[in-house]
């Protein structure tokens, strides 16, 4: 555990996100242009709005697989700056470890996955909510259990990504009494991003940019690129903020397996 303030964690998150700029220019670029092209695919093949056709069954089955490739991208992306800031780990090896951490984070997200079925599944036949109301009450209570589930686990993403064991456990006990300060840090990190697009949005909005007008190729390529700048700053952002808070608040997953390594930098 390395002894930091909440701002200074932020600092250093910010600072780090600069570094993996400049010294991994080409994988930032790699990750933007595939961003980019598989946005700009799961883009074309959404629902437009108004009386149109729709998107042909491939173009949506192909914007499908755009999306799973664009998650498997983010998780590929945060696992190099995971490694980045903790192992200070150029851009190559592109798979670290055989691909084993690269597995292991999505067998993470898949349990995460189930689990949120399983709670709201188990609430569901509990409350048995009949109306809008009850629905959205529902949702904001399964929403609340995701986001305190997923942030107490949080600290197991970095730590996996350097070697670490599959401890829920552990992370669950290194996060205790410091959920707060993990989201904190976190949203506090993503906050310049937070800002910049509530600007761009007011601009479209003063510009009188519609959704009607959006639905042109030149208009899906430029949010496909601006969807790509937003998710390639976000993962840098809260990617390296949680390698911070794992620097911070790690005990029981730093002493074990790779994890060694980031624990004796």
């Amino acid at each position: 555990m390395q002894q930091m303030t909440f701002m200074e964690c932020v600092k250093h998150a910010w600072c780090s996100t600069r570094d993996a700029f400049t010294r991994m220019p080409a994988l930032v670029l790699g990750t933007f242009v595939a961003y980019a092209v598989l946005g700009g695919l799961a883009l074309a093949g959404r629902p437009l709005p108004g009386d149109g056709e729709g998107p042909s069954t491939g173009l949506v089955l192909l914007a499908n697989l755009a999306s799973l490739l664009n998650a498997l991208v983010y998780v590929w992306f945060t696992l190099k700056v995971y490694r980045f800031v903790l192992l200070d780990e150029p851009t190559t090896p592109l798979v670290a470890s055989g691909a084993r951490p690269l597995l292991r984070i999505v067998a993470l997200g898949l349990v995460m996955m189930l689990a949120l079925v399983g709670i709201a599944a188990a609430l569901w036949l509990v409350l048995r909510p009949r109306h809008e109301g009850g629905v959205a009450f529902l949702s904001l209570i399964v929403g609340a259990i995701w986001v305190f589930i997923g942030v107490r686990l949080s600290l197991l993403y970095p730590s996996l990504a350097i070697g670490g064991r599959f401890a829920l456990g552990a992370a669950w006990r290194d996060s205790r009494g410091h959920f707060w300060s993990v989201l904190g840090v976190s949203c506090v990190a993503a906050l310049p991003l937070l800002v910049c697009g509530v600007l761009a949005l007011i601009g479209l909005g003063v510009a009188g940019v519609t959704p009607e007008d959006v639905e042109t190729p030149a208009w899906i390529t430029v949010l496909a690129i601006g969807q790509s700048v937003v998710n390639v700053t976000f993962a840098l952002l809260t990617s390296t903020a949680l390698a911070w808070l794992y620097r911070r608040y790690a005990n029981e997953l730093a002493n074990g397996g790779g994890a060694n390594a980031a624990r004796s930098r």
